[in-house]
């Protein structure tokens, strides 16, 4: 590279910090300008529903460096500001102070915003610091809580909320819980475990609004007569991708910004990753969002590398993980396009009933997820087989003396 414009990255979350430190590792040693929005050191959002609500963590504890590391890497780290305009053929952005600062290359990591339903005007959202810090404040007053939205944040949330003495109810529209990420026998199984603890569901729920009353709130159903009443309430129905920016600059958009394997956008010297980004569903075709750090991280990577010419395709075998109960849930691969009601569908090695096993998901002979459930020892080893070993026979996997590392080499 022999211009003298810096490298800059748009979004101080985990991706955006993550690209900048390997920008540096990676040996660039020029102009290097990472942009955030939110006035504060990048930080890590998982624990906002887990440690951080629950109060065994701290806000200084989930930053993604010391904040003397932006300085000892020469890392230009402005907080708190908003870029309003990107040019790509000028290379230029327009920051909300009015000033322009040119690039030579950029990185956009924008994240998202939480989604907020229709009517749902009474129900808090956590997808930031400062709403974990506030909800945090409510929930040691031990109240009682209403959860929109039964996936993994909207669990997670409801297992912590519980461990603080709160009375929780979750309200899910699906009939049962993870209906995104996992077939219902398996959502059925956390549903279990939540009541055991102390959880009340009501499932099959479409929800008219969530409203503030002088009490707290109230949620009511789409029929008018059907209501729940809390103290407060926590929408966890996924996120918005932060497009706007791209979508003004004319960049390619598609519930996200849109990438190719090597993380570039439309335009020329622009790159994209993490939450905001989309890519080509290598299964079923079309485009499909990963939301999860460990997207964040790998393709934020890959980006990095790819800036400097140095040629890194990105194929992620998309993960998640989530702890409730001291139960730990770690799903790979692409279960949207396991055949789950078909002939082979699912398979299971361990025991579901004991919370100690490996779920299989197939389409066709080939193996396309896995869901570990008690069994983090297994789960590298499952994302390395539907990698690199997704035709492995059946009865093989399932075997429960047959060695995993065996398969994976």
């Amino acid at each position: 590279m022999n211009s003298s414009d810096p490298l800059v990255i748009v979004g101080a979350g985990l991706a955006g910090a993550t690209a900048a430190q390997t920008l540096r590792a990676e040996g660039y040693a020029g102009p290097l300008v990472v942009i955030g929005d939110e006035p504060r050191q990048p930080y890590w959002r998982p624990p906002l529903s887990k440690g951080l609500l629950a109060g065994y963590a701290e806000p200084e504890h989930i930053v993604v460096a010391p904040p003397q590391d932006w300085a000892d890497n020469d890392i230009d780290l402005r907080t708190g500001i908003c870029v309003q305009e990107l040019d790509p053929a000028a290379r230029t952005l327009t920051l909300d102070d009015g000033s322009s600062l040119r690039y030579d290359q950029l990185l956009l990591a924008t994240g998202g915003r939480a989604r907020q339903l229709p009517g749902m005007d009474g129900a808090r959202t956590l997808r930031t610091l400062p709403e974990a810090l506030a909800l945090r404040a409510e929930l040691t007053e031990q109240r009682s809580l209403l959860v929109i939205g039964a996936g993994l944040i909207g669990l997670e949330v409801a297992a912590t909320a519980r461990s603080l003495g709160c009375e929780v109810t979750v309200l899910e529209v699906a009939g049962a819980p993870l209906g995104r990420v996992a077939p219902p026998w398996l959502g059925g199984l956390f549903a279990a475990l939540h009541r055991r603890n102390g959880v009340r569901f009501g499932l099959g729920v479409r929800l008219d609004r969530v409203s503030r009353t002088e009490d707290g709130v109230v949620a009511v159903a789409e029929d008018g007569r059907t209501n729940w009443s809390a103290d407060l309430a926590v929408a966890a129905v996924g996120m918005v991708p932060a497009t706007g920016l791209a979508e003004r600059a004319g960049l390619a958009v598609s519930d996200g910004i849109v990438v190719d394997e090597w993380c570039r956008t439309s335009a020329p010297g622009v790159f994209a990753a993490g939450d905001v980004t989309t890519i080509t569903h290598p299964l079923l075709g079309g485009l499909y969002r990963i939301e999860h750090y460990g997207n964040a991280l790998e393709q934020a990577t890959a980006a990095a590398r790819n800036m400097l010419g140095n040629k890194t395709s990105y194929a992620p075998v998309p993960s998640a993980t989530s702890e409730q109960f001291g139960t730990r849930l770690e799903m790979c691969g692409w279960p949207d396009a396991a055949d789950v009601y078909g002939e082979r569908g699912c398979t299971v090695r361990g025991e579901p009933g004991d919370l100690d096993f490996s779920a299989l998901f197939w389409k066709d002979d080939r193996l396309v997820a896995a869901a570990c459930v008690g069994r983090s020892s297994e789960f590298e080893q499952w994302q390395r087989i539907i990698r690199d070993h997704p035709y492995t026979e059946v009865d093989r996997l399932t075997a429960p003396e047959v060695d995993l590392a065996t398969i994976v080499g």
